[in-house]
């Protein structure tokens, strides 16, 4: 009998396992987490129609802590332990871009209504998308001892991305606070919009996380090329200067999903209006394509990460 088992009642019982930043612990079973399945096994397990709802509820509370532990595993990585873990969570956004920010609001002399605080709200959700696409790109290959070693739903590794940096981009709104602050611009009721700006946010960073992992597994020398394109798309779009202020290029802006995305944190922290509907319902949309195009595509090329990851 394997040790991936242990028998209780003449029945195979399922040990979850423990998944660290380097892989997981040689003294665990390598089980699955949905279904106690071998990493061999690729049929899924049905479960009895009187335990359906059951067995759903299970699996949902499954994944979430699976999304969790991978998460947590990424942070231990990049923030390390200790109480020193906060500190570097808040510095970190202002080491980005925060110095380049409080140059211009502070030292330079920019036309325009608070152009440091309007740069600030395209650069912070810019900075989820691009961070996303980036962790994305490395996240199987990153994870190939625990891809090689047991079975897992492993469609949430690009999420598990987007939920790594969603946490820097938390943090990130103290680099807006601190512009309204030097700009003297004082919250409105449109912050309410907040919630529904960012779930658009990781929507659409969720959305090109799926084929930046599979870019990044297919084309690993091309990973800069990669990210350099993200780069672009901030270039052009409103990222530097509002779209209003883009005159007759206007039109063509708005076919960047970012454009709307831009738009809608200035109305939210600059304006203090109510964004316009397009705003939010074209990169909705074009998410919601991507998702569509490739998750599916995702699911059926997961099947070789172990060969690929290798």
């Amino acid at each position: 009998m394997s040790s991936d088992h242990t028998l209780s009642s003449g029945r195979a019982t399922t040990c979850k396992p423990v998944i660290c930043a380097t892989g997981v612990s040689s003294t665990l079973p390598m089980m699955s987490l949905l279904g106690g399945r071998r990493a061999h096994d690729d049929a899924p397990v049905a479960p009895p129609a009187s335990r359906g709802l059951r067995f759903r509820r299970s699996s949902v509370f499954s994944a979430g802590e699976l999304l969790l532990t991978l998460t947590q595993s990424d942070l231990h990585f990049r923030y390390g332990r200790g109480p020193w873990q906060v500190v570097r969570w808040l510095v970190d956004p202002f080491a980005l871009v925060g110095v380049y920010l409080i140059l211009v609001a502070v030292v330079l002399d920019r036309a325009g209504t608070a152009p440091g605080l309007s740069i600030a709200c395209a650069v912070v959700p810019f900075q989820l998308v691009m961070l996303s696409v980036g962790n994305a790109m490395g996240a199987v290959t990153q994870r190939r001892p625990i891809i090689t070693n047991m079975a897992f739903r492993r469609s949430l590794i690009p999420l598990s991305s987007v939920l790594t940096e969603f946490v820097a981009f938390a943090a990130s709104f103290a680099v807006i606070a601190v512009m309204m602050a030097i700009y003297t611009v004082p919250p409105t009721l449109a912050v309410l919009w907040l919630p529904i700006a960012v779930l658009v946010t990781c929507v659409l960073a969720a959305a090109l996380a799926y084929p930046a992992s599979l870019y990044g597994l297919w084309w690993r020398e091309m990973r800069q090329l990669g990210l350099s394109f993200m780069r672009i798309l901030f270039f052009i779009g409103p990222g530097l200067v509002p779209l209003a202020a883009t005159g007759a290029a206007e039109r063509w802006l708005r076919l960047n999903p970012l454009t709307g995305i831009f738009e809608t944190y200035r109305d939210i922290f600059l304006y203090g209006r109510s964004p316009a509907a397009w705003q939010l319902l074209y990169p909705l949309g074009f998410a919601m394509l991507l998702l569509a195009v490739f998750v599916p595509l995702y699911r059926r090329e997961q099947r070789e990460f172990a060969k690929v990851a290798a």
